[in-house]
This record gives structure tokens, C-alpha cells and sequence, in this order.
């Protein structure tokens, strides 16, 4: 998806400032090299992964592009949607969530660096797995942090999910 912004990205420029059209298109075609290389790593990552741990389980429904293209199910989420104005999840929701996690044997949970991760680690401490480091979703993380780039967040979220996936849970 991005390697698509990014195109639209340099053809707007370009159309828009036509004087530079090459420079908006050499410099897109060097990060579209580099998402690309990205796109190989993750995938390689991925792949150490058994399909049976390709599992997550997140406080928000903020990885579904990121599942979909790399093979992952989202067994669930503690607040459902990406709206901020959802209400928190009920009991029994999240009993449910417990449940289901120890029932496919998930060993961690993934909290976010834009969110509280109280409750993420209160599920995790009942579900009886592991709570992962902080993956970065809605937005980069500050300078000099492996989210500082899009091309670090999402290097540092593929390692976070696959290191955790493949632990024991404990």
C-alpha cells in the first residue's frame, strides 16, 4: 500500500511542479527500492514464524492491512474498532478474549505506543502469555526511536511480533 502512496505521491508532484518531475521520480524510485527490500525482510521474517503462531492479539483493529499481506489472523482486540469514541470492552468481552487466547495457545499480546497498555497488560497477566514490547500503529515513534521512519516502525513491529511469537509464552 505504501509503495502505491508513494507513486501517487511523486505523480502528483510532478504534475504539480513539472520542472522537477525527475527528481520527485528518482526519489521515489529509491524508496520504493528500499519498501521493497522491506517488504522481502518482513516476509522472510514471517516465515521462521510456524503458521499456527501467526496469531495476533491487539488492544486496537489496527493491523488488519499488515495480517492480510503477511499472513497473519487476528484472533482479536480489546476495543474493537478504530474509533477512538468506542466504549471500553465489557467483561464478558474480555473474558472472551481470555479465553480465547489460552485456547490457541498464543504466547504474547501486543499493546500499542499510542495507548495505555493497563489493560493489555492485565489480560495478558490472565490469559497466562506474555505482554510484548509496544508495537508502533497510529503513529511513528520520537526521534532517535526504531519508529521514527516508516521503514523503522515497521522493521521494529515485524521483529517485536515475530520474537514474541516465536517465545514460550513466558
Amino acid at each position: 500500500n505504501v509503495i502505491v502512496m508513494v507513486g501517487n505521491i511523486r505523480d502528483a508532484l510532478a504534475a504539480a511542479d513539472p520542472e522537477h518531475a525527475e527528481l520527485y521520480e528518482a526519489n521515489a524510485a529509491a524508496y520504493i527500492a528500499e519498501l521493497e527490500a522491506l517488504d522481502a525482510s518482513i516476509r522472510e521474517q514471517v516465515a521462521t514464524l510456524p503458521e499456527e503462531r501467526r496469531i495476533l492479539v491487539t488492544s486496537h483493529d489496527n493491523l488488519g492491512y499488515f495480517a492480510d499481506a503477511y499472513g497473519f489472523t487476528i484472533l482479536g482486540n480489546v476495543f474493537g474498532s478504530l474509533s477512538t469514541e468506542a466504549g471500553d470492552p465489557s467483561a464478558r468481552d474480555i473474558a472472551a478474549l481470555i479465553e480465547a487466547i489460552a485456547a490457541t495457545g498464543v504466547p504474547a499480546v501486543f499493546a500499542e505506543n499510542v495507548a495505555n497498555p493497563d489493560l493489555m497488560e492485565s489480560i495478558a497477566a490472565e490469559a497466562g502469555v506474555a505482554l510484548a514490547p509496544p508495537l508502533y500503529t497510529d503513529a511513528l515513534g520520537p526521534p532517535g526511536s526504531p519508529g521514527e521512519t516508516y521503514v523503522g516502525m515497521m522493521q521494529s513491529n515485524v521483529t517485536t511480533i515475530v520474537d514474541a511469537l516465536s517465545g514460550d509464552g513466558g
